[in-house]
């Protein structure tokens, strides 16, 4: 017996010698094994998440996961040893090798660490599409830039910053693996998981400020950036010179539809109708159109706060300085530092920029520079909350915009932008009809093509709003609506409680309680008063919609995150078209619930990089300019290839602010700059797709 302790004991000992050695050797080449899955391996640091798993023994050494849907993160956690935990100290980034090896495309997502805020969390996580038989490789930055302060600076207000790590990574000690929104089971397989890339460490000696007078950063020089004024006005005076020569794609109608397609019925309005089995809407005028936007082409949509960060400016003007003008007081912050620092001294260097560009007449410059470029890009569409004065020069397409204000909301709900309505509050038809009427912009014009209403509401997993429903009071619309349904189905508490396994004495006790049943026992009742949610919903909205814009299409609250068939196939039954924000490198292979076949639009999806003095390149990473062009000509050609997607609208027209908007984001994700000049080389590749956009939707 003392023998066999003798060798297990060794045994242990050389397998951690073993470990620690391959654990030195790696990091030596700067890179640290987390996972490889080959011998020693502990199962014990596996923690299956609504899946199972097995480790397969081939020619290579795997993981693989066989994952349910019912939770956002379905998958495997993996955690480190508590004998030999991670040091991730140092280096750049995760990595780790995915297979799709089940039927269907899924999308594999990592999350490294378990920090407990949100946002942070979403940083340091990214995922990759995988269609069946596919692999590829995940890759998660552990710090915005691939070297790094040392000491860290306190930066505040932005998301992405120069030199800052994304999270503690000394705390690192989990990684999570999950299909990304799956709505049915699937399976994928991991291997070969380390950390990579070492970090150079840099003094943060005189950094501050690291914004100069144009609002671009300070410590970095690239090809188009701004020196003076006279720089200014000379790229202002050159792109004037080339749009003037520009007469934009042929075959175009007054109001953008193609000329060369067929002609179908004009109604002097925008339409949907499908066309050899492609759904298109159809322009005013009868001919075909694929909307092809910007949003957010509004001058006033990047000013950022400046209260508490003074030091970061090189330059804000004094009092009696011309450009103080260009002051404002921020009122609105649903996230990040200025959330309780209401109301807040703001600043738009861009607005300042357009008036050295342009003088006193900078916002009409503004606009009509902006129906100029559109043309002359290619594209046809002022997007989502867009300058008023812009839209009504009648010169471009546009879409209005309005949201549901000072609505009731179920309390018991949460979400990323607040609450969910409660749609059985007498008070909420109210305020959708106060609302419309308030925000009707472009009710009845032929250049309208119709409204968003709402935008990327949180309606959770499938039932969760019903859930949310019953954590909620007795005096909330909602629940007593939900208690009352299920009185007519149940007739006596008694029979409720032998389905729920509940122990409820009486209606009341139900609507007094606060606490959410069992989801399997309760599952059909939650879903069909998360249905009746939905429905309710739009179809309200629908109704004071249509009676002060009947010409206008309902565009829906433009999907995002995870989205159910419940939810799309009760929104399709009062939607013109069904809009989604889909931040992908691909759209191609997007699909509706079975039964449902409704024209779609893309509200939103973008790709920035780093290359021209941007601290955060958004929700899609390209390497550079140039690389963003072509993710934009990926994306529209699998969208135009699509039969049922008959636009996309980019977000956003204009760079975020180096040092972030009301949330902190700071993404490069404009058309153009703070100084406003286009990336030339992410437009060239922008012309050469949209001015063949409708040749290509036809042959493909």
């Amino acid at each position: 017996m003392k023998t066999l302790k003798l060798v297990t004991l060794l045994y242990i000992a050389f397998s951690l010698w073993s470990c620690n050695k391959k654990q030195a050797e790696t990091t030596n080449n700067d890179e640290l094994v987390l996972f490889d899955f080959e011998e020693n391996f502990d199962k014990s640091q596996v923690k299956p998440q609504d899946a199972t798993y097995k480790i397969v023994t081939e020619e290579n050494t795997y993981l693989q996961v066989n994952n349910g849907f019912t939770l956002r993160e379905a998958g495997v956690k993996l955690v480190s040893s508590k004998e030999n935990p991670w040091d991730l100290n140092g280096f750049h980034q995760v990595k780790a090798d995915v297979s799709n090896t089940g039927d269907e495309i899924i999308q594999v997502e990592l999350f490294v660490g378990n920090d407990p805020d949100g946002l942070k969390r979403w940083y340091c996580s990214d995922y990759i599409d995988l269609k069946p038989g596919e692999s590829g490789t995940i890759t998660v930055d552990l710090a915005w830039t691939p070297w790094v302060f040392n000491p860290q600076l306190d930066i505040v207000g932005m998301r992405g910053i120069p030199g800052t790590l994304k999270t503690d990574i000394s705390k690192i000690q989990e990684l999570v693996f999950c299909s990304r929104y799956a709505t049915q089971p699937n399976q994928f397989t991991i291997d070969n998981v380390r950390a990579v890339g070492k970090l150079e460490e840099k003094k943060p000696d005189n950094f501050f400020p690291f914004v100069d007078e144009f609002g671009q950063y300070k410590h970095k020089d690239w090809e188009g950036k701004m020196h003076s004024k006279e720089e200014l006005k000379e790229a202002a005076k050159k792109e004037l010179e080339l749009l003037a020569n520009s007469s934009g794609p042929k075959n175009i109608g007054k109001y953008g539809g193609w000329t060369k397609g067929p002609k179908l019925k004009a109604t002097g309005f925008f339409r949907t109708e499908k066309v050899d089995n492609k759904w298109w809407i159809v322009d005013p005028e009868g001919y075909v159109f694929w909307t092809a936007g910007l949003n957010c082409v509004a001058s006033t949509s990047v000013f950022t706060g400046v209260s508490h960060r003074e030091n970061y400016f090189e330059y804000l003007p004094k009092e009696d300085d011309v450009l103080n003008q260009f002051y404002g007081k921020g009122t609105h912050a649903s996230h990040g530092f200025y959330k309780d620092k209401l109301p807040y001294k703001s600043y738009n260097f861009y607005q300042s920029n357009l008036y050295r560009k342009y003088g006193e007449n900078w916002l009409e410059k503004f606009q009509e520079m902006a129906h100029l470029r559109i043309k002359d890009w290619g594209m046809n569409t002022i997007g989502f909350v867009s300058d008023f004065g812009a839209t009504r020069m009648h010169k471009t397409p546009y879409v209005g915009s309005i949201w549901i204000r000072n609505t009731p909301k179920i309390e018991g709900s949460q979400g990323f932008w607040g609450k969910f309505h409660d749609v059985f509050d007498p008070n909420f038809r109210l305020a959708v009809k106060e609302s419309v009427e308030s925000q009707k912009e472009g009710a009845n014009d032929p250049w309208c093509i119709g409204y968003f209403v709402d935008n990327e509401l949180s309606w959770g997993q499938l039932g969760s709003l019903a859930i949310g429903t019953l954590k909620s009071d007795a005096t909330q619309p909602a629940k007593i609506e939900f208690v009352k349904d299920l009185k007519s189905k149940y007739n006596s508490i008694d029979k409720l409680n032998k389905v729920w396994k509940t122990t409820h004495t009486s209606w009341d006790t139900l609507l007094n309680s606060t606490e959410a049943p069992n989801q399997e026992n309760a599952e059909k009742d939650l879903i069909a008063f998360y249905q009746k949610i939905a429905e309710t919903y739009f179809r309200t909205i629908n109704e004071e919609l249509k009676k002060v814009a009947p010409n206008q299409n309902y565009l829906g609250c433009r999907f995002a995150w995870a989205n159910n068939a419940v939810v799309l196939t009760a929104a399709s039954k009062y939607l013109d078209i069904m809009s989604f924000n889909k931040y992908e490198y691909s759209i191609e292979d997007f699909s509706l619930p079975k039964g449902v076949d409704k024209p779609v639009m893309i509200g939103e999806f973008h790709f920035g990089a780093l290359d021209k003095g941007s601290f955060h390149v958004g929700i899609k990473k390209a390497k550079d300019q140039a690389e963003r062009g072509l993710l934009y000509q990926n994306y529209i050609q699998g969208a135009l290839r699509h039969p049922n997607i008959v636009g996309a609208h980019w977000f956003q027209y204009l760079d975020e602010p180096n040092t972030g908007r009301f949330d902190g984001e700071n993404y490069n994700v404009g058309f153009i700059d703070v100084c406003d000049n286009p990336y030339p080389e992410l437009i060239k590749k922008v012309k050469e797709t949209t001015y063949s956009m409708y040749d290509y939707r036809t042959k493909n």
